[in-house]
């Protein structure tokens, strides 16, 4: 009789949790999002509701997460590793301090990294002096205030960056390189998203103009990039669409189930991609 009744309540256990999460998803769903693989990572996850002693991301740019103490873990969002997870610890000894355009950080040892390998360039290794950029790169992520970039438009010698400070405001900074013999400098700089329009400090955002996948993340809340009249523009050609950037109640009502959002991908602590439509 005891265990038929602890069966029993196994059972709706299981069946409330079930239900819990089928809610999350017709919501996210509901809000835009499509629904993905399943993603597994030991790491970031809880053992159970009580469990908080789980990594938290910081960073998560679809290859890779950095987690708050600025370990890296490369992804694979769809086949696993040979470890049977789609996560596994990157082969470096980098503790990252910042980022720029999810591609290049700077670690805590002052130097500038590969996040990504390329045909010319292996993951991880050094940027040096010989790069081309690397005047750019000292230029934007040498202040120990800065934690992360991105690369905005460029007209003539000017170069838009947006970028988050460790004050929870974002930057616009212009930055102008006359010729090729000339440093560059900053040569302008206004805030960009303040704090003070979002409720909290900013610390996280990806600006891409007007695009879904344009966000900004507090540490209560994720705002994001909305076409205000969908309906219309979709339906007539000569009507253009307009964007606003608001706060993405789905998201924030199920802040707390999810693991990780990078503004186009978020994983939930039930272990399922989604992705923007």
């Amino acid at each position: 009789m005891k265990k038929t009744k602890l069966l029993f309540v196994l059972l709706g256990s299981l069946i409330l949790c079930t239900a819990c999460d089928g809610d999350v998803t017709r919501d996210i769903r509901h809000d835009g999002y499509s629904y993905g693989d399943q993603f597994s990572c030991k790491y970031f996850f809880p053992k159970d509701k009580d469990d908080t002693s789980y990594l938290k991301v910081k960073y998560f740019t679809g290859s890779n997460i950095i987690d708050e103490n600025g370990k890296i873990y490369e992804l694979s969002l769809g086949q696993k590793y040979s470890n049977n997870e789609n996560c596994k610890v990157g082969d470096n000894n980098i503790t990252v301090a910042a980022i720029m355009d999810n591609s290049i950080i700077k670690g805590k040892d002052n130097k500038y990294y590969y996040l990504l390998g390329d045909n010319n360039n292996a993951m991880y290794s050094e940027i040096t002096t010989s790069n081309d950029n690397y005047t750019i790169y000292d230029l934007l992520l040498k202040p120990d205030d800065i934690l992360k970039v991105i690369s905005g438009n460029s007209d003539n010698n000017n170069q838009s960056y947006y970028v988050l400070k460790k004050n929870g405001n974002v930057y616009n900074y212009t930055i102008t390189k006359a010729d090729r013999d000339t440093p560059p400098v900053i040569t302008n700089t206004t805030i960009f998203y303040s704090q003070g329009d979002f409720g909290g400090q900013i610390i996280d955002f990806n600006y891409a103009g007007d695009s879904t996948s344009t966000y900004v993340k507090t540490n209560n809340k994720i705002y994001r990039m909305y076409v205000t009249n969908s309906e219309n523009c979709t339906k007539y050609a000569d009507v253009s669409c307009i964007y606003k950037i608001k706060e993405d109640e789905t998201l924030n009502e199920y802040k707390d189930r999810i693991i990780a959002y990078d503004g186009s991908t978020l994983i939930t602590d039930y272990h399922r991609l989604f992705t923007i439509s």
